[in-house]
């Protein structure tokens, strides 16, 4: 920026003993600047003190300028200097020249000058029985609030330039991101007859991309997230009732496809939200803080949803959220999902549809801190005849890093009557290697009226090592009577976003 934005008048130069200082001033600020002086020390005639008083003065109103100059650029105010004295040698005199510079070379370098701009103040008037406005109260004057415009130049330091610049550039833009994440498990049958997967190492790979484009003055949103996973997971092998890596669920094997599509608007000061298109209403109900995302914290299917919520894959829905921003929320989502949407069997949307509803209550129980309480229901006619379900989602925090989590679910799942559950506790730094680390414990059952059932236990730890990178490591126990065998399944997860 050049150096003459802050200057605004130049003035006279003044002869002081045998120095010579000069201080311009141009545009909307000023500038002082002193290199070298040759001081004879002379004893000052009357004009050279006249000379001097003028000299202090002006000094002192320089200095106020600056001061007010620092404060509109959001600068930290400098110490009131002392009014100058006539008694100031020279040397004193060309201190505070050389502060000044100093000063204004910060305010140059650091601060800019925005385009004008157009705010809204509320503003309090004062209106008497006739109707006119003052700016002053009095007895007889009823206060009122208006708005009024004012057109404004602020200075901004350089930094907050750069940042609403990026700002205005990514609101009205598309935002792209880059994800991916490569799993690593093995299986060991520790009892049991059947020897399937035993020995066996399973690697899957899932790369996203997604799309999101927002429109802040509509409050709307798109959201798109093409994903592609590959290669062979644990569950090919050891078939039990849930998954063993939760990466597949609701995905086709060595495709690429959508896994996400849709437009989010809000309404009502915000309270109310409505997403249709291809979602994934695992996103909105049967939520969880601790166990609810394979890619960073539980990888097993039975620790990251509640397996009585039925849903098979993301088809084409709509969901709807009241949060009137305070301690509870109102959720109801519509959705189509088949068992095998490589082999649609609905003909029409009145076919395979399931309907979801969802209370949720944020409480600080006995002076826990916070907690969330979750409440849903499902209703389908996937299977052509009407099935319900219902389920609970709790997480409460018994200290700031620490949380308890649990599920339950109670409902008719494919035909079958399946009883669910699950619990555990995740723990965050002190708790942890590094500050950004996670590590969880949980454990699930699931159980098919009189059929088989299914205990599953893991441990996981996730690595922070920088913003973009994450590893983690895994340790599932299970206990699937569909198979006929326990196995425990190490493994190790790294993932990579941008």
């Amino acid at each position: 920026m050049p150096r003459g934005v802050f200057r605004g008048a130049r003035f006279r130069k003044l002869k002081l003993l045998t120095t010579c200082a000069v201080v311009s001033m141009a545009s909307a600020a000023f500038a002082a600047e002193t290199n070298q002086v040759v001081a004879q020390v002379t004893p000052p005639a009357a004009g050279q003190m006249d000379d001097r008083a003028i000299l202090l003065q002006r000094l002192q109103q320089f200095e106020q300028r600056l001061n007010q100059l620092e404060g509109r650029g959001g600068m930290p105010a400098s110490p009131v200097p002392p009014a100058p004295s006539a008694n100031l040698d020279t040397q004193a005199i060309l201190d505070r020249l050389n502060a000044i510079d100093e000063r204004l070379m910060s305010l140059e370098t650091n601060v800019v000058l925005s385009e004008p701009k157009t705010i809204v103040r509320e503003v309090e008037r004062y209106v008497d029985p006739n109707g006119v406005e003052y700016d002053q109260p009095a007895p007889d004057r009823r206060p009122v609030l208006t708005y009024e415009r004012q057109r404004v130049f602020r200075r901004q330091s350089i930094g907050e330039e750069i940042e609403d610049a990026l700002a205005a550039e990514g609101a009205s833009g598309v935002e792209i991101g880059v994800s991916s994440v490569t799993t690593v498990q093995g299986a060991v049958k520790t009892a049991g007859q059947n020897d399937e997967g035993d020995g066996h190492v399973f690697g899957v790979t899932q790369a996203d991309i997604t799309f999101l484009a927002q429109s802040a003055a509509l409050n709307t949103s798109f959201f798109a997230d093409v994903v592609a996973i590959g290669g062979p997971g644990p569950d090919g092998e050891i078939q039990g009732l849930t998954l063993l890596n939760s990466q597949g669920a609701r995905l086709s094997n060595n495709r690429l496809q959508m896994r996400e599509a849709w437009i989010r608007t809000e309404f009502f000061n915000q309270t109310f939200a409505v997403t249709i298109g291809q979602v994934d209403l695992t996103n909105y109900f049967d939520r969880n803080a601790v166990a609810n995302d394979e890619t960073f914290a539980f990888i097993s299917d039975a620790l990251v949803n509640n397996q009585v919520l039925g849903l098979a894959n993301n088809g084409l829905g709509i969901a709807a959220v009241w949060d009137p921003k305070r301690n509870f929320n109102f959720k109801l989502g519509v959705q189509q999902s088949e068992d095998d949407p490589n082999n649609p069997v609905a003909t029409s949307l009145s076919n395979s549809l399931f309907s979801l509803a969802e209370f949720e209550y944020i409480a600080t129980p006995f002076g826990l801190p916070e907690g969330h309480y979750r409440v849903w229901g499902r209703l389908d006619n996937s299977t052509g005849q009407d099935r319900t379900a219902w389920g609970v989602s709790v997480d409460q925090k018994i200290t700031p890093t620490a949380t308890l989590f649990g599920r339950y679910g109670n409902g008719d799942v494919g035909g079958t009557r399946v009883h669910f559950f699950s619990g555990g506790i995740g723990f965050q730094s002190p708790f942890a290697i590094n500050p950004l680390d996670a590590w969880g414990i949980g454990y699930a059952q699931t159980e098919i009226v009189d059929g088989p059932n299914q205990k599953l236990a893991e441990a996981f730890y996730n690595l922070y090592l920088t913003d973009a990178l994450r590893l983690s490591f895994m340790l599932q126990y299970v206990y699937d009577t569909s198979v006929g065998a326990t196995y425990v399944l190490p493994g190790t997860r790294f993932a990579v976003s941008f």
